[in-house]
Parts: C-alpha cells; structure tokens; sequence
C-alpha cells in the first residue's frame, strides 16, 4: 500500500528478502519514473532491469546488490538528451531546431552537455526509488561499481552510459540494521528557513 509514513521512514536496506516486489508495484514505479520532469524535456535516460546481472564481477562487491531480489540500472545518454530538448524547444516557439532561440536556450541552460544530462538521472531515480519506498519497498543506490565493466556486460542501447544502480526488495527485519536509525545531521542541520 502507498504511504507517505513509509518515506518518512525510509532507510537504506541492504539485506534483502528474496521474496520479488508484485509487478503492479514495479510497473508503477516505472511509468512514475518514465513521467518524471527533466530539464527542457530532455529525457535522457534509461532504466533497465539487471537482476540476473547480481553475480557479475562489476557489481558482486556490493552488499545489497547479493541479496537485493531485483537491480535496476539508470544509465543516459546526452545526445539524445540534447535532440529531445530540441525538439520540446523548437514545439515552444513555433520553429525548426536549428532555429536561433533553440540555439540561444540551450546554450544558456546546458553549460556542460554530459554534466546537465548526467543530472537528469539523479531526478528519475529519486521518482523511481520514492515511488517504490512509499510503496513499503527497500532500496539502496549503489554509485561504486565498475562503470566501463557494466556497459560492456549490459545490452545498453547505443551511446548510453551506465550511471547508477539501484538494489530493491523487502527489507530483512531479521537484520539488525534494518531497524536501526541513525541519522548523520539533524532536521534543523539540513532544512534552513528563510529569515
């Protein structure tokens, strides 16, 4: 069931059931994602589902990614990213792509291509994960692994590149830690009101 009180105590879980998430809940979790907003629409990212990939050894180091029953891989592409936001801006001003207001918008926004689209990932992730979380799923982002290991080991389309993991399932509640909550800075270290 979706609660909000699953994301307000939300913690990363890195021993998992192997018990797999209902496919309702993951197929909602990934139109969410699929609807996420991005900069100028741009779009430039890809989920993939590598479960059967756990034992490879690009990513067997991992703790959550041995016991996580599913993974799933976001990986981006800024070519691809950068043609979307032309398209969404030429449909904005009534023109072409290669029309000088498309030209002059991207130029003000994208300052680094691979760096603006390589943020778009880190948006559809947090949709993906908070969708799933809300939904009583455990995840944990898994950023260390073997990047050029995974898009040779992948089937990623061309000129993506692999950017980030996500390990998910239910939470162990036989492990210690998965009740255990610590919180590196309090509420009042993080959130700043205006004065």
């Amino acid at each position: 069931m979706f609660k909000l009180a699953n994301l307000l105590n939300r913690k990363t879980v890195k021993n998992f059931l192997p018990e797999k998430i209902p496919s309702e809940i993951l197929e909602q979790a990934i139109r969410v994602a699929w609807r996420t907003p991005t900069s100028l629409n741009s779009r430039p990212v890809i989920l993939l589902d590598i479960s059967s990939k756990k034992n490879e050894t690009w990513i067997a180091s991992q703790p959550a990614a041995q016991t996580a029953p599913h993974l799933f891989l976001f990986a981006w592409n800024a070519e691809d990213g950068e043609a979307n936001a032309r398209k969404f801006l030429a449909e904005r001003y009534d023109g072409e792509t290669s029309d000088d207001r498309v030209a002059t918008t991207l130029a003000r926004i994208i300052k680094n291509r691979d760096e603006w689209a390589r943020q778009q990932i880190y948006l559809t992730a947090g949709y993906f994960a908070a969708t799933l979380e809300a939904s009583g799923v455990a995840g944990c982002f898994i950023a260390g692994f073997e990047k050029g290991a995974a898009a040779e080991n992948v089937k990623l389309p061309e000129g993506y590149l692999p950017e980030l993991i996500f390990a998910c399932g239910f939470a162990n509640p036989d492990d210690p830690k998965t009740n255990k909550t610590e919180w590196a800075r309090s509420l009042a270290e993080f959130y700043f009101p205006e004065s």
